[in-house]
């Protein structure tokens, strides 16, 4: 019963990351970009005023190595500006902002995550949904607890 229960929970979160993976590779594909590039591009569209590598590494919960390689890819194909100007000594302190293209190539990735969520969110009702949506923190807490004990 343990061993089923254990397979179920570790199978199933294990499947629903692939899944979610395999969507981001597949919709940042049909816009030219990888997926740690809509999840950069997706954080700093919530930010107008930019974010530091740093403060976007903690946003999408990646490495700041992870983001330095992904903002220098951004940076290359004119997706974002990084603001070197302010004399912080590191691009990991500098500003990092959408351009016009940036916001554009957002605007559209933001249409995608929209019809996915609202795709997925039709199986479910309102309640379903917010039960869901409390289930999955209480879990990521509980699993947090635990691995940082």
């Amino acid at each position: 019963m343990e061993a089923s229960r254990f397979e179920d929970f570790v199978g199933l979160i294990t499947l629903i990351s692939k899944e979610i993976q395999r969507i981001k590779a597949v919709e940042a594909a049909k816009l030219g970009l990888k997926g740690s590039d809509i999840m950069c591009l997706y954080y700093l569209g919530q930010h107008d005023e930019g974010l530091t590598g740093s403060e976007l590494a903690r946003e999408a919960d990646v490495t700041r190595a992870a983001v330095s390689r992904t903002i220098a890819h951004l940076e290359e194909e004119g997706f974002v500006e990084v603001d070197e100007e302010q004399g912080t000594g590191s691009r990991y302190r500098a500003p990092v902002r959408l351009t016009e293209r940036g916001r554009s190539v957002t605007a559209e990735a933001n249409e995608i995550i929209r019809a996915v969520v609202n795709d997925i969110g039709e199986e479910l009702g309102d309640i379903q949904r917010v039960q869901m949506y409390r289930s999955l923190n209480l879990i990521y807490d509980k699993l947090k607890d635990i691995s940082r004990d």
